[in-house]
């Protein structure tokens, strides 16, 4: 609380005002978070192309974490901890958004494999494993990579694992 008090330039009574505790705050935050993101990358699931879409997801998703990259610290750093920290419902609700946002990836991979520009894959396996690489490049610490690489070489390996070769 003395860190965000700090930060918020709020002091610790006007911040226990809003938040009865400190899970309230973590929970406000991913929901924000979870939700913030969703809204960036749902047009990709709504693209006729699917590479285009999966194009689409890798670059918002990329951008998106770099440019918000301490509140996605905070929730992946903390996301293993939720069924400990939150109470059933708000456990419930942060499930639910995250579900969403990854049925709009799901979506995405679906669509590529159903249009035969995909391979046949576990789409669930896939998607988390993809999203897994994307979601850690915050984390690496010695040598820090520019969005425009980090997103070209995931771009250039996931596509050429999922494209059918004619």
């Amino acid at each position: 609380m003395d860190m965000l008090s700090e930060v918020s330039e709020l002091n610790k009574g006007t911040l226990y005002y809003y938040y009865s505790s400190k899970p309230d705050i973590l929970f406000d935050l991913c929901v924000a978070t979870t939700d913030r993101h969703y809204r960036v990358v749902s047009a990709a699931s709504k693209m006729s192309n699917p590479v285009e879409g999966l194009r689409y997801f890798v670059e918002t998703t990329v951008l998106y974490i770099d440019e918000n990259r301490d509140r996605c610290r905070v929730f992946y750093q903390e996301e293993h901890f939720f069924d400990s920290i939150f109470d059933a419902k708000q456990l419930k609700n942060v499930r639910q958004q995250q579900r969403k946002f990854m049925k709009n990836f799901y979506d995405v991979l679906s669509e590529g494999v159903s249009q035969g520009v995909f391979r046949p894959m576990d789409i669930r396996t896939a998607g988390r494993l993809i999203y897994g690489s994307i979601m850690t490049a915050y984390r690496w610490r010695e040598e820090v990579l520019d969005t425009a690489t980090i997103i070209s070489e995931i771009d250039r390996l996931v596509l050429s694992g999922l494209l059918v070769r004619n």
